[in-house]
């Protein structure tokens, strides 16, 4: 918009400087001085307003992915000054139509409806255009402050469409109203972009209650089997290097409570069975082994090259952009112990009244919190255990914490 500002300034200049001498208007230092003193104060406010703009928008990325104090604050202080900026460019401007529709008159100019048409058409879109900028930065401002305080929470591709559906019907209401073909073509193409990456998506998407129904009939399933087995020992998720293959994921669950844990020969020989007698349990592939394999993917990495930091860093873009099944991920680490918190998540808890007992299920684990537990095995090279999953009324929110074993001391024991 403020490219576009300028643009229309351009256009005024022209006029100031090419049609008003054929309406009398004299060439004086005393007049033209001080125009092009405020014409190059407007056009370096717009263009540094512009750059600090685009840098903003470069802080806001980094934020996103690194959740960087630094980023935030930095998009903070170029928009506010960007903002600031724009604000200084309009007083220039109202300085400028003061010496055209007063001084230049001093100097021989005529007025004509013929000059004055075209210089207040450029002058009313400049400066609607301005204040549409300005309007969207400090929307801007106040949407990033929301969201760094956890009150909303900013999916940037909604809010990218959303404004240039804003703006698009914004520029197209204004072409009406001062019959300007360039506001009418700029408004139908933000519309159309705005509309096109509303409704195309680049992924296959299925319905929510799908997915619930999916993970709920497996999870009932897996539960019923540990429960008829009379298996009380925790469900413990296994390392790679328990099996041949280092892609393995598999949980074991002893027969009998604080069970010393079998050392990985012991397992490597029996990994193909259900059940396994020495030391007596089950092995079994736990509900959120294939999703895990789906965060490898998508970040391209496998997580027995990556540790905890790492996980803390990318976890969270990876559920709320790039696979969008929670609202927001925190995830805090002390000792021994990991805490992950997720916010509005698609996959919902399971209905506690048709299940099997809660201690069953806080044992094995959600999907979701299974998958977690998955990639915590890969990444520290030792077994996981769920301790506690807590999920809010509606099964949208939950917290899962996690504890990582040490296996000396439970060889020993």
């Amino acid at each position: 918009m403020d490219a576009f500002s300028l643009l229309f300034f351009t256009r005024i200049d022209t006029i100031v400087h090419g049609d008003l001498y054929q309406y009398g208007l004299q060439f004086n230092y005393a007049w033209a001085g001080q125009y092009w003193t405020y014409s190059y104060l407007f056009i370096d406010s717009l263009t540094i307003a512009i750059i600090f703009t685009a840098i903003s928008i470069a802080s806001f990325s980094l934020y996103v992915r690194k959740h960087s104090t630094v980023s935030r604050v930095a998009c903070y202080v170029f928009l506010t000054v960007g903002t600031v900026l724009t604000f200084f460019s309009i007083y220039l401007f109202y300085n400028i139509d003061y010496i055209v529709h007063n001084d230049l008159y001093l100097y021989g100019l005529h007025f004509s409806i013929n000059w004055a048409e075209n210089y207040w058409t450029y002058a009313r879109l400049m400066l609607a255009l301005i204040g549409f900028g300005s309007a969207t930065t400090i929307t801007s401002i106040t949407l990033i402050s929301l969201g760094a305080r956890k009150l909303v929470r900013i999916n940037p591709a909604k809010l990218t469409c959303s404004t240039l559906i804003t703006t698009g019907a914004i520029a197209l209401f204004t072409s009406i109203i001062y019959t300007s073909p360039i506001l009418a073509f700029i408004g139908l193409g933000l519309l159309f972009w705005g509309i096109t990456f509303t409704y195309i998506r680049t992924e296959e998407y299925a319905k929510k209650i799908l997915l619930d129904t999916t993970a709920s009939s497996q999870q009932a399933t897996l539960n019923h089997i540990i429960h008829e087995l009379q298996y009380e020992g925790d469900v413990i998720y296994l390392p790679p290097k328990y099996f041949r293959n280092p892609e393995t994921n598999k949980a074991y669950v002893p027969e009998q409570k604080n069970t010393p844990l079998p050392k990985p020969e012991q397992i490597q020989k029996q990994e193909q069975d259900f059940l396994i007698e020495k030391p007596p349990g089950v092995l079994f592939t736990p509900p959120g082994a294939e999703l895990s394999k789906l965060f490898e993917r998508t970040l391209e990495t496998s997580f027995e090259n990556v540790d905890l930091r790492y996980l803390q860093q990318n976890l969270p873009k990876l559920f709320i952009e790039d696979l969008e099944i929670a609202q927001n991920l925190e995830m805090e680490t002390e000792a021994n112990k990991i805490r992950i918190q997720i916010e509005n998540s698609v996959y919902k808890a399971l209905n506690t009244e048709t299940e099997q007992p809660a201690t069953i299920y806080s044992r094995l684990g959600s999907p979701l919190s299974s998958a977690i537990a998955c990639v915590f095995a890969k990444a520290t090279g030792k077994p996981i255990i769920i301790e506690k999953e807590q999920n809010s009324n509606d099964g949208k929110d939950v917290t899962i914490e996690y504890r990582i074993l040490d296996e000396e001391a439970q060889t020993e024991s």
